[in-house]
């Protein structure tokens, strides 16, 4: 376990019942911070998000999904990352700025974010 950070993993049944698909990696302090983004002309809402937030590299919590890219869902993709992320700052009571979000799974459907609830 890395001193001053805590991990956290839930099932909420994204794509899947009964298997680990949210995990969030929580800094006790605010951390430098750093990306690797696709060069793909075509960019995920929480690629987008992530990367125009570690313009400048400071974060304390990412919160990543399997199971829905989040990826080629339009304006409403754009405001369930951000939707995403307020809800763990909210919870962490962080600046939503701190916070980086990362998705992976099927592309064009929609993320059901009333399980990520």
């Amino acid at each position: 376990m890395l001193k001053g950070y805590r991990f956290s993993v839930v099932s909420a049944g994204i794509k899947y019942k009964d298997r680990n698909d949210i995990g969030l990696i929580l800094s006790d302090l605010p951390a430098v911070a750093a990306g690797v983004f696709t060069k793909n002309r075509v960019k995920a809402a929480p690629v987008r998000l992530s990367r125009r937030r570690l313009m400048r590299p400071s974060a304390r919590a990412i919160i990543v999904n399997s199971g829905n890219a989040n990826a080629c869902t339009g304006r409403q993709g754009m405001l369930d990352a951000l939707a995403q992320t307020k809800l763990v700052a909210d919870i962490l009571k962080i600046p939503e700025r701190e916070v980086l979000v990362a998705s992976t799974g099927v592309i064009g459907t929609p993320l059901p974010m009333a399980k990520l609830k």
